[in-house]
């Protein structure tokens, strides 16, 4: 079984497999070349060109295809050759198609399987693109890796000290950050994320728009408007670039019509045209710390990844960023290729099944067992929803960014049926952090068939379930509760015109909740970390809850009763008040006991809630003192129309809150340590309706 892995770069690709003596490493052709530039050329007859001789003919003024893959799954990019049209998805499966046959020139047998690289900001779009792109070559995707995750292997794998590392991933055409936890040959991934718009290419551009400027003013002419000019400048400036990674100034030489010029560009000179690309993947790693809940002194260093990081200007950035000189010890060129062959080798072996003995003896299976991979996807996951006013669609988050893959996470909805009717409702799904839906990607638009009709004037129940599996790709699928039958999801092509989503939505019988959470503030909780605990796992019920599905008030409980904020929608609004929340029962502000019974404050508050999907939890770890008073208050506010979710850990009684709650499916017993899945539950048992 012959494998490699694929580092599919935007400017250059490589090639690695492990070798006979177990270690990866980077195939060379006769020429001792390692990296492979990504380019293609079609001739007028047809003839097809890759790698190395298509860069050589953008030297004769040829159009080339080149920086494609910025463009992967991207429908509105073709490269036009001639009278056909190519996609990125199209240009990358003949590079692929090279690189193939290149590994199997220099290893001397065939090659069926792979691992290919990807940015981690990748979308679905991007990923099941770049699968296809591997299917059309021949190829069997093993897996598609992240990028920065698959450098991080090759820099973890004969490290068993613990380290947290940044790698720092700026390739030709994109940048990556990832934020990694290296332990004990487990490799778990913290945070990550990107620009696939900033690479060195950009760079290029700007030295390339300064030299184009100066021999504007010299000449009068315009060296962009010449393609042949440009394709000389092009290739020119990326020498000159690589000469002041090693020089502090180098001299170019411009030609366009017919004139001439030389030019001197120091090294100084172009870290001045290019710090604001600096100062961009600086912020793009502070954002990626923070979402780590991690400080640059946090760290045991950067990785330098890419063939942009030699540049001396990155390396001083990052060194003045982290306190700390980078760490060495990988090919900044190779690692990603490297880290490829070792996931090949570890899928391989786990393909071989029951063929078992085999491989334990094989050299290049040897790496598998010594490094397990904890990745997550840079892109949370939602849905098309309508704002708690009505009055706009907004991007509703179910699985956030950051969450370990592969993982599932659900989401319920209403949806009135019609009797005798094919009852089908249309979900649109999102990828982006916003809840602006015009800052987010709609990636899909899915149909659920074969909803029965209900005899509920709520109407049926379904829950819809997004996942994202090993290689960050997505699936659906739904089920009708009411009934317990699984939903056929059918995938369809997004319609061109979507302005809908940018208008007022149609009259809806949506009604958002208003919620009161009361939290147990009494001495049990002061001693301990239970009110962390339990502040947090609120913060993730409240995450939980689709954008511009509720408002919410936040109190706390003990021997008296305090609001922390008013019925409010902005979801860090109430994360603040979640932090007074703690610091007071930290303090015992409102007291050490249990002596409030919180109901009927939290029925009169809710009476005068702005709407009338009313709901109250409570959650605490104790025993009250006025129990029977507390399910009297209870039911007066049950009959009044307030659903009640009781959640107890610690000491609470189970049956009393079974008394107090609506109904048992919201009534929880549990640990502290448990709390998230808890708020998770009862996070379900509430629902909206979404288009």
């Amino acid at each position: 079984m012959d494998f490699i892995g694929i580092d599919l770069g935007t400017t250059y690709s490589a090639v690695a497999t492990i070798d006979q003596y177990g270690k990866p490493a980077v195939l060379a052709d006769c020429y001792g070349e390692k990296l492979v530039p990504s380019a293609v050329w079609f001739s007028p007859d047809g003839e097809v060109k890759t790698g190395a001789e298509a860069k050589d003919m953008l030297q004769l003024g040829e159009d080339v295809a080149l920086f494609f893959k910025r463009y992967m799954g991207q429908a509105d990019y073709t490269y036009t050759a001639g009278d056909k049209e190519f996609s990125a998805m199209e240009l990358s499966a003949i590079l692929l198609t090279h690189l193939k046959a290149r590994a199997e020139e220099i290893l001397g047998r065939p090659v069926h399987k792979a691992v290919i690289t990807v940015p981690a900001y990748f979308n679905d779009f991007q990923r099941t693109q770049t699968v296809e792109a591997g299917r059309r070559a021949g190829l069997e995707v093993l897996a598609i890796l992240n990028e920065p995750t698959a450098a991080a292997i090759t820099y973890g794998i004969n490290r068993q000290e613990g380290s947290r590392i940044l790698v720092y991933d700026l390739g030709g055409g994109t940048f990556d950050v990832t934020v990694l936890q290296i332990e004990s040959g487990q490799l778990k991934v913290l945070a990550t994320g990107g620009d696939h718009e900033l690479g060195g290419k950009d760079f290029d551009d700007m030295l390339i728009k300064h030299l184009a400027r100066k021999f504007m003013a010299d000449t009068g002419y315009d060296i962009e408007e010449d393609m042949e000019g440009l394709s000389d400048l092009t290739l020119a400036v990326e020498n000159l670039k690589k000469q002041l990674s090693n020089r502090s100034s180098a001299v170019i030489n411009v030609r366009s019509n017919g004139e001439r010029r030389k030019y001197t560009v120091t090294r100084a000179e172009f870290e001045e045209l290019t710090k604001t690309l600096l100062h961009t993947t600086q912020v793009i790693c502070d954002n990626i710390l923070s979402e780590a809940g991690l400080g640059w002194h946090d760290l045991d260093g950067a990785l330098l990844v890419g063939g942009s990081t030699r540049m001396p200007m990155v390396y001083e950035w990052v060194a003045e960023m982290t306190g700390k000189r980078p760490l060495t010890g990988v090919n900044a060129d190779e690692a990603v290729a490297l880290g490829a062959a070792i996931v090949a080798s570890m899928k391989a072996r786990e393909s071989l099944g029951a063929i078992g003995g085999r491989s334990k003896e094989d050299p290049r299976f040897q790496l598998a067992g010594r490094v397990r991979i904890a990745d997550v996807m840079s892109h949370s996951l939602g849905t098309v929803a309508i704002s708690s006013d009505g009055s706009k669609y907004v991007n509703s988050i179910i699985i956030r960014k950051n969450k370990e893959i592969p993982v599932t996470d659900r989401r319920r909805l209403k949806f009135r049926t019609r009797r005798g009717s094919d009852n089908i409702q249309t979900v649109y799904l999102t990828q982006g952090e916003s809840t602006d839906i015009d800052k987010c990607l709609v990636v899909g638009k899915y149909l659920f068939h074969g909803i029965e009709h209900v005899d509920n004037p709520d109407g049926a129940v379904i829950e819809i379930a997004y996942s994202y599996d090993a290689n960050g790709i997505i699936s659906v699928e739904g089920r009708q509760l009411d009934t317990g039958r699984q939903l056929q999801v059918e995938k369809v092509e997004l319609e061109d015109d979507l302005s809908w989503l940018y208008e007022a939505p149609k009259a809806s019988n949506f009604v958002p909740m208003s919620i009161i959470v009361t939290i147990d503030e009494s001495g049990s909780m002061c001693w301990r970390s239970a009110i962390e605990k339990a502040c947090k796992a609120t913060a993730e019920f409240i995450r939980q809850l689709p954008e511009g599905s509720f408002l919410i008030t936040l109190q706390g409980f003990s021997d008296r009763q305090m609001n922390y904020c008013t019925f409010e929608s902005n979801p860090e609004k109430a994360m603040a008040a979640l932090a007074e929340i703690e610091k007071d029962t930290h303090s015992a502000r409102i007291g050490y006991g249990n002596a409030c019974e919180p109901i009927e404050k939290c029925h009169k508050q809710l009476l005068q809630a702005p709407t009338d999907n009313r709901i109250l939890i409570i959650l605490t770890d104790g025993i009250w003192d006025h129990k029977n008073k507390a399910i009297d208050e209870a039911e007066k506010a049950k009959a009044d129309g307030i659903q009640i979710a009781a959640i107890g850990f610690g000491k609470a009684d189970k049956k009393f809150l079974q008394k107090i709650s609506s109904k048992d499916s919201l009534s929880i017993l549990t640990s502290v340590d448990k709390l998230d899945a808890a708020f998770s539950s009862i996070a379900q048992e509430f629902s909206m309706g979404i288009k």
